[in-house]
């Protein structure tokens, strides 16, 4: 299999459709390490190019921080919490009764990626015909993407349900929010 006999556009449409059949095929491809990984950090150099895109064409009313202006940075910033969600899911999947290799996760996690960057696109398209669809469509992105990515977690980590996997997303998120508070708070 190359990436050239690959049906691209019927795996979105099996991604939105059914995101654990996708998932489930994403994971059968049984992908060596290195190439999962290196599609991450690929992954993560479109979406840090595109969030630049997104910043120079409409920039934010808040000012941004300064690290957030560096592509180089913004990059570190997506491929490293890219890396550690992967890592974190993998583990605190475990811990609740989860199988799957952390490459699973990996693959799926960077395939979910890729589907945002192209959502990404897709909205500094649209901004430039009109911002409130624009803003709209990221919502929708947004939404979509939160109920594939919990069907893709259960899928990879062999639950019975996406409700687990978001479960899981939200107590995650939640113990992340503490520890940056705590963090925050002791500097």
């Amino acid at each position: 299999m190359t990436l050239g006999d690959m049906n691209w556009g019927g795996l979105v449409a099996l991604t939105l459709r059914n995101p654990r059949a996708a998932a489930a095929q994403l994971i059968n491809w049984q992908l060596p390490r290195g190439v999962i990984w290196m599609a991450l950090v690929l992954v993560s150099c479109m979406n840090a190019i595109l969030a630049g895109l997104s910043e120079l064409l409409f920039p934010s009313p808040v000012p941004l921080p300064s690290i957030l202006m560096n592509p180089l940075m913004l990059f570190a910033l997506l491929a490293g919490g890219l890396l550690v969600t992967v890592h974190v899911l993998h583990w605190a999947g475990r811990v609740v009764g989860g199988q799957g290799a952390l490459e699973d996760i990996a693959i799926v996690l960077t395939w979910l990626q890729a589907l945002r960057a192209v959502g990404q696109a897709a909205v500094v398209v649209l901004a430039l015909v009109s911002p409130a669809l624009a803003g709209m469509f990221a919502m929708a992105v947004m939404f979509v993407g939160l109920w594939i990515m919990a069907n893709f977690i259960a899928q990879a980590l062999s639950f019975a349900s996406a409700w687990k996997a978001f479960g899981l997303m939200v107590v995650l998120m939640i113990g992340f929010i503490f520890g940056i508070m705590i963090l925050l708070a002791v500097t």
